[in-house]
């Protein structure tokens, strides 16, 4: 599924951003950046407090990462600058929010008078929070957050309305999953030569450590745990995990191994490129693993419906983007988000 806004976007939006740079000037919250169906304008302001929003979160969640300025930064496989693509992004989700806007009377999706209460007092909590600086910077007012709030409760109502005739029903065959144990000692060096580049260990080295594995394995074959005998070795990691028939993870080499085990059996030393493996089948079908894949099975139906319904939507709709308006969006300042209330 294309990006889809969280249900608690409301309760999100009440919290503040703090506003870090100079404030520079105000932008016109009114002014027309895009149009659906040659009739209906989508105001720069709603599109700004969007943008701005995700472009907090960046800078909050990735800026000490990947350094200042992430949004002035070149596309390493585009050349295109960040702030660019995040606004056409943006403008794609903005799309399709005022679509299903449009369609939301065709599949009686409204609001309630509960949530437009609960929108009108986020919107008011959001501004009142907020700095005169950081609003100027924003440019949205009073109508453009509790409009974009609007946008969002409908999409969400829209997507169940649009998934409705999903088949719900998974067989326990179909999302079937196993859970077993597994430890792992790395035969990667840690030290490196005088150009930068790692050490391989000698054969002993890999030795001395597929039989550090072994004693653990053979401790785990007398308990029946090899969770508990592998804990506190040095450098053996150990964990649990289910799998099931599509599954990618643990490594191909440790799921080929376990599907030969029956429960509570464990295997002989698995010898990968990067290590060595112990595995313990804990239950060749776990309930609880089977019944959350059976969940994830129905949300991957009704994503890709929704999906395919939305596209269809959209062709059934103009939307043309203002491009002056879209050059007044630029990313001088950063924006972070709030932490505290």
């Amino acid at each position: 599924m294309k990006k889809r806004t969280s249900r608690i976007l409301s309760l999100i939006f009440a919290l503040a951003f703090l506003l870090t740079g100079c404030s520079g000037s105000r932008l016109n919250a009114s002014e027309t950046i895009a149009v659906l169906d040659e009739t209906t304008n989508i105001r720069l302001g709603e599109f700004s407090l969007m943008l701005r929003y995700q472009q907090a979160q960046m800078e909050s969640y990735y800026g000490s990462m990947l350094g200042g300025g992430i949004y002035q930064q070149e596309m390493p496989d585009t050349g295109e600058v960040y702030g660019d693509t995040a606004k056409r992004s943006q403008m794609d989700e903005f799309q399709l929010l005022y679509v299903l806007e449009a369609e939301a009377p065709n599949y009686e999706v409204v609001l309630t008078e509960e949530e437009k209460g609960a929108i009108a007092e986020a919107a008011k909590t959001f501004l009142d929070s907020n700095t005169p600086q950081l609003k100027k910077a924003v440019g949205a007012e009073q109508t453009d957050v509790e409009h974009l709030l609007t946008l969002l409760t409908i999409q969400n109502k829209m997507y169940d309305a649009l998934t409705i005739d999903v088949d719900t029903v998974v067989s326990d065959e179909e999302a079937a999953q196993k859970r077993i144990a597994y430890a792992f000692i790395s035969t990667t060096g840690t030290e490196t030569d005088s150009e930068g580049n790692t050490i391989p260990l000698t054969d002993e080295e890999k030795a001395q450590k597929k039989a550090a594995l072994q004693e653990v394995l053979d401790a785990a074959r007398e308990s029946g745990d090899l969770n508990a005998a592998a804990e506190g070795k040095e450098n053996i990691t150990a964990t649990t995990a289910a799998y099931g028939a599509d599954s990618s993870s643990p490594a191909e080499s440790v799921r080929a191994a376990a599907d030969t085990l029956k429960d509570g059996e464990f295997a002989e030393i698995i010898e990968a490129e990067s290590g060595y493996y112990a595995v313990q089948m804990i239950s060749t079908f776990d309930r609880e693993a089977t019944d959350s894949q059976k969940e994830a099975i129905v949300r991957q139906r009704k994503d890709t419906l929704y999906d395919e319904k939305c596209e269809e939507l959209k062709e059934a709709h103009t939307f043309t983007a203002v491009d002056a308006a879209m050059a007044k969006l630029t990313f001088e300042q950063t924006f972070v988000l709030k932490t505290e209330q």
